[in-house]
């Protein structure tokens, strides 16, 4: 199997796709299916693979500068177990280009193809690369004899037994013809406007929705939910404005230190007291999950991998660590410590909020009513905060 370079994507495939097939990644105008190609190829190369990289869309240094941008760099490869041949320079540059990695003419697709399936089998290389088939698809006068050429050409690479990568922009085929150049290959990875989609694939699916929500980020795409557990993630993704607005994304925030959210919840149960300040501060930790659940269920198949994820963004964003200790289908039981905030000799639980937004995820999460307490708590003196999480029956 071939790692695709994300780990969230690999898991969905089963490992990876199947070496000698063919994998289409398609998107739109932001080229993100671009980038998460070339993560792809970087992975391959990582791993021994040789790769030649046919580039139709801009000149290969302004690629490889590109990449760079994003975290993928070529450069150690470059001669070596990597080739790159320029499709672009005699498409767009003045006078004819020469070199042995030069195209002499992209438009002639017999010459062109021919030259790409000589490449592959005189320098052994293991994986035919096409950044991207939409440049030269916009300049043919006659589409349909192209995309002729394109599903001869992947299903001869495929003879070979070699694999192919290919991009695709969805936004400039008309829709007969992006169905009829997806046609020989064995996986479609679609990658736009923040999700990545498996849309075929050679081997059964691991899930039951094969898709994630993704950034792009200095280090290429990376899934959400990966993104936002590292505190690398989150500082990347912070930002003030000039009305003194703090943002994550783009949802507004506040740096809140410890000692103010301790007074609020001391005020809480001064005000309401013990019985009522719990239920308070339990609904309020409810409120702030509505929605949570909901989406965790589309991008995780188990409860334990659900809570995983809750628990490094907890540790990420600084607000403790959590811990799994009991799971049955009925009960589950949970440790915390350092929690956000911390206290010592309060007679009340500080974090019944943690128990509610717990109760609230795992209550969407798997369709059933759950409630939630925190029975013990280190601000009460003990030596670590517990929650009790039971199914209402």
């Amino acid at each position: 199997m071939l790692s695709l370079g994300v780990r969230q994507l690999d898991d969905i495939l089963g490992g990876g796709v199947e070496e000698g097939s063919s994998v289409a990644f398609v998107g739109s105008i932001e080229y993100d299916n671009v980038i998460l190609m070339h993560q792809a190829v970087l992975e391959a190369l990582k791993a021994g693979k040789r790769v030649l990289v046919v580039d139709f869309r801009q000149p290969p240094s302004t690629l490889l500068k590109e990449l760079r941008n994003h975290g993928i760099d070529y450069e150690p490869f470059l001669n070596n177990s990597l080739t790159i041949l320029d499709g672009y320079s005699n498409l767009y540059g003045q006078g004819i280009q020469g070199g042995r990695n030069v195209l002499p003419n992209p438009l002639d697709l017999g010459i062109t193809t021919a030259i790409i399936r000589g490449a592959l089998q005189g320098d052994e290389y293991d994986i035919l690369v096409i950044d991207d088939v939409t440049s030269q698809y916009t300049l043919q006068s006659s589409p349909k004899i192209y995309i002729k050429a394109i599903v001869r050409l992947v299903n001869s690479v495929k003879s070979l037994g070699k694999t192919t990568f290919v991009a695709v922009c969805s936004d400039v085929f008309e829709k007969s013809d992006l169905a009829a150049i997806l046609i020989p290959f064995d996986y479609v990875v679609e990658v736009s406007k923040g999700v990545v989609e498996v849309k075929r694939s050679l081997q059964p699916l691991r899930v039951v929705e094969p898709k994630f929500a993704y950034v792009r980020t200095r280090n290429g795409i990376s899934p959400t939910k990966e993104h936002y557990q590292s505190l690398e993630g989150l500082k990347a993704q912070l930002r003030a404005d000039e009305n003194g607005a703090i943002w994550l994304k783009d949802v507004r925030v506040q740096i809140t230190e410890e000692s103010t959210e301790r007074s609020l919840i001391e005020t809480v149960y001064d005000f309401l007291g013990p019985e009522k300040g719990k239920e308070l501060l339990y609904t309020w930790g409810k409120k702030q999950f509505i929605g949570y659940g909901e989406y965790s269920k589309r991008h995780n198949t188990s409860i334990e991998e659900a809570l995983e994820d809750i628990f490094k963004f907890t540790i990420a964003s600084g607000g403790g660590k959590l811990e799994l200790v009991e799971l049955s289908d009925s009960v589950i039981i949970i440790r915390g410590t350092n929690l956000f905030p911390s206290g010592k000799g309060y007679p009340y639980p500080f974090h019944p909020n943690y128990a509610g937004s717990l109760a609230q995820f795992l209550t969407e999460f798997t369709g059933e009513r759950w409630e939630g307490e925190e029975t013990k708590c280190e601000a009460m003196g003990a030596e670590h905060c517990e929650f009790v999480l039971r199914k209402v029956r």
